[in-house]
């Protein structure tokens, strides 16, 4: 097997926990309705509007700061910072809004996200989410320094990360760099902004109504990563099988299951590492794994890193 393609996976697992925060959004996106204790946070405005009727609550203009060099947020700063949204500084087209890069009052660069007007029900799940998440800190997960709303206007302060996101590294087509070891060194450090949100990653018990973050979610969520760069798909993407248009993790496994194992691999993975078949059919095995429909049927990511070093 490619040390390439195993280094790659095995990489990512170490790192595995960034995918959290991609989860993390996607439930909250997903999840119904409920009432949520907001707990103590900054508020700088609280102006209550009536929104559209099928929104679960009110929207209010708010703001809120989770990181000390962040005194105060205002929508009316964002707009200067970001030189009213202009297009020169986007430096992002996530699933759920635009995000540019800005620099703050106090002399801080960050990327500031623009979500779109429908990407969420309602302010307070929006709100409890962003308390929650604000909090986080962990080095391979991107900080949400802050937030504002004004009206149906919701925008994100995140920390700017310098070396681009995941889909970048994987997906470039700018690039004829097809060195695998060197993106591994970027995969160790960066986090993106870029894939929050992607439904490409959600394993199925999200999309049936499960909320929380889980290490069974991260599990799966590895798994589509060790097929995307196996691959070089893109796990957000259909694609057609059979003359019908299907999920990517449904595509890989009929692929799979067809014996097609060499047919999905990335034309562009160096063979000279390659001993034979075998070890790619055991690599997709093993995300195949990590992927399973029911949560108790996958792996530990222990047992997964394990695996993946006896590939090696």
């Amino acid at each position: 097997m490619d040390p390439a393609l195993i280094a790659a996976a095995a990489s990512a697992a170490g790192s595995v926990l960034f995918l959290i925060i991609i989860l993390a959004f996607i439930v909250f996106v997903c999840k119904s309705t409920k009432n949520y204790d907001y707990g103590r946070r900054l508020r700088h405005h609280q102006t209550r509007t009536v929104t559209n009727p099928e929104l679960s609550s009110v929207t209010r203009d708010e703001s809120a700061s989770y990181d000390p060099t962040i005194s105060h947020i205002s929508m009316e700063e964002l707009k200067v910072s970001t030189k009213n949204f202009s297009t020169d500084l986007i430096i992002g087209d996530g699933s759920f809004g635009l995000v540019y890069k800005a620099t703050l009052y106090n002399g801080s660069t960050v990327a500031i996200k623009k979500l779109d007007p429908d990407a969420f029900q309602g302010f307070r799940e929006f709100s409890a989410e962003m308390e929650t998440l604000g909090h986080l800190r962990h080095g391979n997960i991107v900080k949400i320094l802050g937030y504002c709303v004004s009206g149906r206007d919701r925008v994100l302060i995140l920390e700017f990360v310098e070396r681009g996101s995941l889909d970048q590294w994987i997906h470039d087509t700018a690039s004829t760099d097809n060195d695998y070891f060197d993106k591994i060194d970027a995969l160790r450090s960066h986090v993106s902004t870029q894939v929050a949100g992607t439904f490409g990653y959600m394993p199925p018990e999200y999309k049936d109504g499960a909320i929380g973050a889980t290490v069974q979610a991260d599990v799966y969520s590895f798994g589509i990563l060790m097929f995307e760069i196996a691959t070089s798909e893109r796990p957000d993407l259909p694609k057609v099988i059979e003359k019908k248009e299907v999920g990517f993790i449904e595509w890989v496994k009929k692929m799979l299951g067809q014996d097609r194992h060499m047919e999905i691999l990335d034309c562009n993975m160096p063979k000279e590492g390659l001993s034979g078949e075998d070890q790619v059919k055991e690599y997709f095995r093993i995300a195949s794994l990590c992927t399973e429909e029911f949560m108790g049927d996958r792996p530990a990511m222990s047992e997964v890193v394990d695996l993946l070093k006896k590939l090696s």
